[in-house]
C-alpha cells in the first residue's frame, strides 16, 4: 500500500534542465518530509532525464519522473495530478524555486481551516517573490483572507503571479481541456474552481520566480494567438461568469480581449453568437472598435513571425 502524503509537488519541465538544479536544491533544504515530487518531463531533447535519475537514487525523498511526448503544460499537470499521491497539489515551473519552510508552511496554513469548512475550500495561496524578495504584483488586502480567485483579483485588485496549491481531488474534478493546443491559460482552470470553492489566501513568500526570456509570459500575445480556441473560451467564460463581485473594467477588459481575438480567429460573428448575456453582446459590439485596434496592433507587433496554424 502507498504511503499517504500531505503534498504533491509537481513540476513540468521541457529543455530546463540547468534551470531545474535550482529548484532541486531548495527542495533539499524543506525541513519537511510528507511530500514527494513529481516530475513530468514534456518532451525535453536535453539530458534532463539522466539527471533526474541521479536525484533519484541519492534524495532522501520520493521523486517520480514521467516522459511524454511535447503536448503542453495543462496536459503534463492532468498526468501529474493522475499520478499524485499527496492531499494537496504544488504546481511549481521548473524555472522557480522554493522559499526556506514553504512545504511546513504550506501545510500548517491548510490545517488552519477548520475540518468542517475545509470541504468548501479548494486549497491555499501563499505570495511568489523575485530573488531580492520584492513581491511580485500586489499583497492580498489582510494578512489571512478567504476568498477565491475570481474575487481576489477583481473585487480586491491583487495583482500579479500568486502560488496557488490546491486539493489533488479538486483538480481531479476540474482537469485541464486537452485537444485544445498545448497552451492553456491556467486561469480558465482556476476560474471554474472559484465558482464553486474558496481558498485561503496569506500575505507569505512561498516561491521564488524568475521569468526567462523564452517563457510563456515573455510571450503572451503569440501564445494566445497560437492557441485561439482555448483563448476565446478562457475570455468568453469570464465574460458569462455570474454571482461574483467583479469591477466592471475586469468585465470589459475581458469582452475586448474576446472580440480582439475573435479578430485574429475571423469568427467576429460566430462569437458574438456564442456569448451569452445581452449585455455581453451589447459591450461585444460596443467596442468592436477597440478590439479591432488591439488586433491591428498585434498583426503589427508579430508582423514576420509565423503565427498562425
Amino acid at each position: 500500500m502507498e504511503r499517504e502524503l500531505s503534498i504533491t509537488l509537481f513540476t513540468s519541465t521541457y529543455n530546463r534542465v540547468g534551470l531545474l538544479k535550482r529548484l532541486y536544491e531548495s527542495i533539499k533544504k524543506q525541513n519537511y518530509n510528507s511530500f514527494e515530487w513529481v516530475i513530468v518531463d514534456d518532451g525535453s531533447t536535453d539530458n534532463t532525464k539522466s539527471i533526474v535519475e541521479v536525484w533519484i537514487k541519492e534524495s532522501d525523498f520520493d521523486i517520480r519522473y514521467y516522459y511524454q511526448e511535447n503536448s503542453g503544460k495543462g496536459i503534463a499537470i492532468n498526468r501529474g495530478v493522475e499520478k499524485a499521491r499527496g492531499k494537496l497539489f504544488f504546481i511549481i515551473d521548473s524555472d522557480d524555486w522554493l522559499a526556506d519552510n514553504a512545504l511546513i508552511d504550506i501545510w500548517q496554513t491548510w490545517q488552519s481551516i477548520s475540518e468542517e469548512q475545509k470541504p468548501f475550500f479548494a486549497g491555499v495561496c501563499g505570495l511568489c517573490s523575485y530573488r531580492n524578495d520584492r513581491i511580485v504584483g500586489t499583497k492580498y488586502p489582510l494578512n489571512i483572507i478567504d476568498s477565491d480567485s475570481i474575487e481576489i483579483r477583481t473585487f480586491y485588485d491583487v495583482k500579479g503571479d500568486k502560488c496557488e496549491v490546491f486539493r489533488t481531488e479538486i483538480l481531479k474534478q476540474f482537469p485541464f481541456p486537452e485537444g485544445m493546443g498545448k497552451f492553456t491559460p491556467e486561469g480558465l482552470v482556476w476560474n471554474r474552481i472559484a465558482q464553486k470553492y474558496k481558498m485561503r489566501y496569506v500575505n507569505k513568500i512561498w516561491e521564488y520566480k524568475e521569468y526567462q526570456p523564452e517563457g510563456l509570459s515573455a510571450k503572451s500575445i503569440e501564445v494566445r494567438v497560437k492557441n485561439l480556441d482555448v483563448t476565446l473560451l478562457y475570455y468568453r467564460e469570464f465574460c458569462e461568469i455570474r454571482n461574483k463581485r467583479i469591477k466592471l473594467r475586469y468585465k470589459l477588459r475581458a469582452i475586448i480581449n474576446y472580440c480582439r481575438f475573435s479578430f485574429h480567429k475571423k469568427e467576429l460573428l460566430k462569437s458574438l453568437d456564442n456569448l451569452e448575456g445581452f449585455q455581453n453582446k451589447i459591450f461585444l459590439i460596443v467596442f468592436i472598435p477597440v478590439g479591432f485596434f488591439l488586433y491591428l496592433k498585434d498583426k503589427i507587433k508579430m508582423k514576420g513571425k509565423l503565427l498562425y496554424d
